[in-house]
């Protein structure tokens, strides 16, 4: 009863304030007000939806559900006068509520299948300025390489990279190889999406800030190599010294499809594949 009559006293002095105002300052501030209100109502929108509360519940706008990567992507409409925005949640099963049903064969095999088909399609699919290069035979990538995207057909991939961007946008990479795929070197990338159906090998000085790597045989990790995303392959997923492992930022999950321990690492949160309880790592208004 305190916490209502206390809001209740805020909103009549903030109405009291907005009368006393002159007209132009009025009608800006009752504006700004419509806008925060307008936010307000689409953060509740999600935290609703977040919650596991039904559509309609409450008289909240409309929560849109569609995937960034293997993360789901939430979002809901905010009106503005200058154009519409969208406010956007990024957000994983939380491990808690699904980590225990990994340990079913079925469950994984649907993580492997899903992160498998939309990596594949994230890949191939690439938009402008980007086109996908197509090669055959083994390729070998030497020193600084532009953003690019590159499918190695009847052959294997090694990437032995030094720096980051050549240009002022931050490096992104997409590949896959029909063969093996190493990436090695010092390099710094803002996105990096691997896709190998045979072993694939990180390792070097490699940082990765958003990487999906998929492996059909298995991947390693070494030593140096700093990442947050999500990493799974067929048969294992090994650190090459347990000793002294990746670094493994939040959010990120490590996975085989044929193997259910799970790495005990703070920063698990499970790929949007499977059902659970959401939870949020990153908010933003676009």
């Amino acid at each position: 009863m305190q916490i209502v009559l206390g809001i209740i006293l805020a909103v009549t002095l903030l109405l009291t304030s907005l009368l006393q105002m002159p007209g132009g300052v009025r009608r800006v501030a009752m504006h700004r007000a419509q806008m925060q209100q307008q936010i307000y109502d689409a953060e509740s929108a999600l935290l609703a939806h977040l919650e596991g509360f039904p559509e309609g519940y409450f008289p909240l706008p409309k929560v849109e559900r569609s995937r960034i990567g293997p993360w789901a992507d939430l979002s809901v409409n905010v009106p503005a006068p200058t154009g519409e925005s969208r406010l956007h949640v990024l957000a994983g099963i939380a491990c808690d509520s699904a980590c225990n049903m990994l340990k079913s064969p079925k469950l994984r095999r649907e993580i492997y299948e899903g992160f498998k088909q939309q990596l594949n399609r994230e890949i191939m699919l690439v938009k402008p300025p980007l086109r996908l290069e197509i090669k055959s035979g083994n390729r070998r990538l030497l020193g600084r390489i532009p953003s690019m995207a590159m499918q190695v057909l009847d052959g294997d991939l090694s990437l032995d990279i030094e720096g980051g961007a050549t240009g002022a946008k931050p490096l992104s990479g997409r590949f896959i190889a029909d063969g093996s795929m190493e990436v090695r070197g010092r390099a710094l990338f803002d996105t990096l999406r691997l896709y190998s159906r045979g072993p694939l090998t990180v390792r070097g000085q490699v940082k990765v800030r958003w990487l999906e790597a998929f492996s059909e045989d298995r991947i390693e990790l070494a030593r140096g190599v700093e990442f947050s995303g999500v990493v799974i392959a067929r048969h294992e997923v090994v650190h090459a010294d347990p000793a002294r492992p990746a670094t493994i930022h939040y959010p990120s999950f490590l996975m085989s499809a044929e193997s259910a321990q799970i790495p005990a690492i703070d920063s698990t949160l499970v790929p949007d594949f499977i059902s659970g309880t959401f939870k949020p790592f990153q908010w933003s208004l676009q």
